[in-house]
């Protein structure tokens, strides 16, 4: 069967168009690295369906980031072993040059590059990232939205959505969007062209799963339930208009600190390097205590200290 890439090439970019997409796509050196992610406990951790968002490396990241005023330059979500038996070339490709186990732990992702494709987790290891879990989402809303987001392989960059996104956050007086509703479609709204957050918001959306929607302006007593953590009723955003840094921000998506699964406490004391310690000078003084064992947190939060 003929892929989307077949009924719709995508044209050839000029000479300057591929000059530019390449110098936007070389990373940038001054990106800070700010913790080093243990792939063995992330792979524990991570499950179907959670979202991985992404600070990316390159100049184009940085521009995104600057555009949707945001971390998070890029979205991706896990699928697991949801791809193996795939007949789709570029997925059997994807998987065949994925060492195990890292085959097991794929991606789907759209990027300005590839479009939609599959990629490891493990294309991630040495980036800044946050793992973002859908709450409360039934089992089998969670395989439709899968389901859904693999469907999206092959489709292409829709790069006019990131430019409408960024000029829907100008100041209203340059804002060509102002006008706009929530219900809105930014880019080009078509079914050949996604963006990463768009294209799994859309999925969420397509089983009534909340990412950032907005309250609705006509009270509703019986959606302030204690089962609603937004305590009302609700209109939900087209999806073209969500962003990476909104699944950061929704209330219904748990944040999911991979680094600590499974550690046996925190001795944040002795982390620093050259042997140096936050408060040392007071310790020396007088003026700050070592905590004794009994009084030391196990990591829970429930130390005794005061």
């Amino acid at each position: 069967m003929a892929s989307i890439r077949d009924i719709r090439p995508q044209k050839e970019m000029s000479l300057i168009g591929r000059t530019l997409h390449k110098r936007l796509n070389r990373p940038v050196e001054s990106y800070e690295k700010r913790m080093v992610n243990n792939m063995n406990t992330l792979y524990q951790v991570i499950r179907r369906g959670d979202i991985v968002l992404v600070e990316g490396r390159a100049e184009i990241s940085r521009i995104i980031k600057l555009m949707t005023n945001s971390t998070w330059s890029h979205s991706a979500i896990y699928v697991g072993d949801a791809l193996e038996g795939s007949t789709d070339g570029n997925v059997k490709r994807a998987l065949q040059n994925a060492e195990e186990p890292h085959r097991r732990h794929m991606l789907v992702e759209a990027d300005s590059v590839n479009g939609v494709a599959a990629a490891p987790l493990k294309k991630y290891a040495e980036d800044n990232i946050r793992i973002c879990r859908p709450f409360g989402i039934s089992t089998q809303d969670l395989e439709m939205v899968v389901a859904e987001v693999i469907t999206n392989l092959g489709k292409h960059y829709d790069h006019r959505n990131i430019l409408d996104l960024g000029l829907m956050l100008l100041p209203s007086f340059l804002n060509p969007f102002k006008g706009r509703t929530i219900k809105a479609c930014l880019g080009g709204c078509s079914e050949y062209e996604v963006i990463c957050s768009g294209m799994i918001a859309k999925a969420f959306q397509k089983v009534g799963y909340p990412i950032v929607p907005a309250l609705s302006k006509t009270p509703d007593a019986a959606r302030d339930a204690a089962k609603n953590p937004y305590g009302s009723a609700l209109v939900m955003r087209h999806y073209s208009q969500i962003v990476p840094r909104d699944f950061d921000l929704s209330p219904t998506f748990e944040i999911i600190k991979h680094n600590l699964f499974g550690m046996d406490g925190f001795d944040y004391r002795s982390i620093w390097a050259n042997g140096g310690q936050p408060g040392q000078h007071l310790l020396g003084r007088g003026l700050l205590r070592t905590a004794t064992p009994a009084e030391r947190t196990d990591g829970d939060g429930t130390g005794k200290t005061q």
